[in-house]
């Protein structure tokens, strides 16, 4: 792993092409809301009585239990190894993948597909970031959505991939039960091997990855008292009492819900109202195309304007889609640019949070920050299931997309009266060299 000992250019972009294939594969957490309907299917082939509804606790779950341990794999990276750290990560989910292919048990296959597969993900999350963030400093938010894309373009290849094995006829499900269609035999029973295949991909992927990543670079011209740079956080704790982590915890957790439900329900909804198997396969596809490329587009953005412009435009995007998506959905051709649209957002609040906490707390204290304020998406993830359980059930789905509408026009709100785009650390530290001299 020492074969990057210098750190000229060209290094430093075959380092971050590995940093973008790590991400390429623990971004297939978005193929899980594509998969969901052949596991149940093929779950209760087997015996079982689950449901979708149930099975689509999947995605969110993985999404809470990444954001639970991105933490951990900071910590990892920072105080042990950043190989050892992305290794663990994605091997855990390739593994996650390989056993779910032998499962039957659903109860098994959330532990193993849900949690196992989040944790994994997680581990491997911000790891290529600081290794990139240390390579290319003053280019962070462009950085990050370069990697960042990674997570969505992962899931548009193996989007199509596993819908063309599994079905590739493009046969409806014919099986009802409470009003939701599954598919029969014929098709689920290729969800076995589908997995298998998903997984050496993973590993192959992840295994090149790995070999490109360089070794990340310690910051030079530490000029202040402790030796760390001026814009630098003092330390993990002082950073969680600002009133600027709070908001911005805040704002993740409202903002991020309506991309992330659509990203879970997309499929379950689309199958109500457009019964093409293939179709929606294609949407969730071209979905993650718009979130991983418009995480570039947002990151370079935000590079020439700021977070507080940027990601107004952003919610004011979403605002829209969200409120108008039911009255569309009928219609498939807007139906699909609805979704993509919908994506797009989501891959960019992916880009725009950890690009705006770094510029608040600093490169090395910001990193961590990133990863407490990763659970603000974790609960996120959660609550919107959960809100589903009820909402839909009682109400509707128009009622659902008009909550979502709502915290995309609450999330503006917070980032026009509330938050507050500053580092108080670099200002800190530069009266305290004042004084000094």
């Amino acid at each position: 792993m020492g074969f990057y000992s210098r750190t000229d250019f060209n290094r430093k972009v075959i380092s971050l092409i590995g940093a973008f294939l790590i991400h390429f594969v623990i971004g297939t957490t978005y193929t899980t809301s594509n998969l969901s309907i052949y596991i149940a299917s093929y779950l209760r082939e087997k015996g079982s009585s689950v449901t979708l509804q149930e099975l689509n606790i999947l995605f969110p779950l993985q999404i809470a239990i990444a954001t639970s341990s991105t933490l951990i794999g900071t910590m990892l990276t920072t105080k042990y190894s950043q190989y050892l750290t992305v290794c663990i990560g994605n091997g855990l989910v390739i593994l996650s993948v390989l056993i779910t292919s032998f499962l039957t048990e659903p109860i098994i296959v959330i532990l193993v597909f849900g949690v196992m597969y989040g944790i994994g993900c997680g581990l491997s999350y911000t790891t290529p970031l600081m290794i990139s963030w240390s390579h290319f400093p003053n280019h962070k938010g462009r950085i990050s959505g370069i990697i960042i894309s990674g997570f969505g373009f992962g899931t548009t290849a193996f989007n199509l991939i596993s819908t063309h094995i599994i079905n590739p006829d493009n046969q409806k499900p014919s099986h009802k039960h409470d009003g939701t269609k599954y598919f029969s035999d014929n098709v689920s029973s290729r969800l076995p091997n589908t997995l298998r295949i998903l997984a050496l991909c993973y590993f192959v992927i992840s295994l090149i990855g790995i070999l490109l990543l360089g070794k990340m670079i310690k910051p030079k011209g530490q000029n202040d008292l402790q030796g760390s740079p001026l814009d630098e956080c003092p330390s993990l704790k002082s950073g969680l009492k600002t009133k600027a982590f709070s908001t911005l915890f805040l704002l993740g957790f409202i903002s991020n819900m309506p991309g992330l439900y659509v990203a879970s329900a997309y499929k379950s909804y689309g199958s109500s109202e457009i019964n093409d198997d293939d179709f929606l396969a294609l949407t969730g596809a071209l979905g993650s195309v718009f979130n991983g490329s418009f995480r570039y587009v947002w990151a370079q953005l935000m590079d020439k304007s700021s977070f507080k412009i940027i990601i107004s435009i952003l919610l004011m995007f979403q605002l829209c889609f969200m409120g108008s998506l039911y009255f569309i959905s009928q219609f498939k051709v807007i139906f699909l640019i609805w979704i993509c649209g919908i994506y797009a957002c989501e891959g960019g609040l992916a880009t725009l949070f950890p690009s705006v906490i770094v510029k608040c707390f600093g490169k090395v204290t910001g990193t961590k920050i990133f990863g407490v304020y990763y659970y603000s998406v974790a609960l996120s993830a959660i609550s919107g299931f959960v809100i589903q359980l009820f909402i839909v059930e009682y109400f509707g789905y128009l009622t659902m997309f008009l909550v979502m509408a709502g915290l995309s026009l609450m999330s503006i709100f917070v980032v026009y009266f509330v938050f507050v785009e500053e580092n108080p650390w670099k200002i800190e530290n530069r009266y305290v060299l004042d004084d000094i001299n």
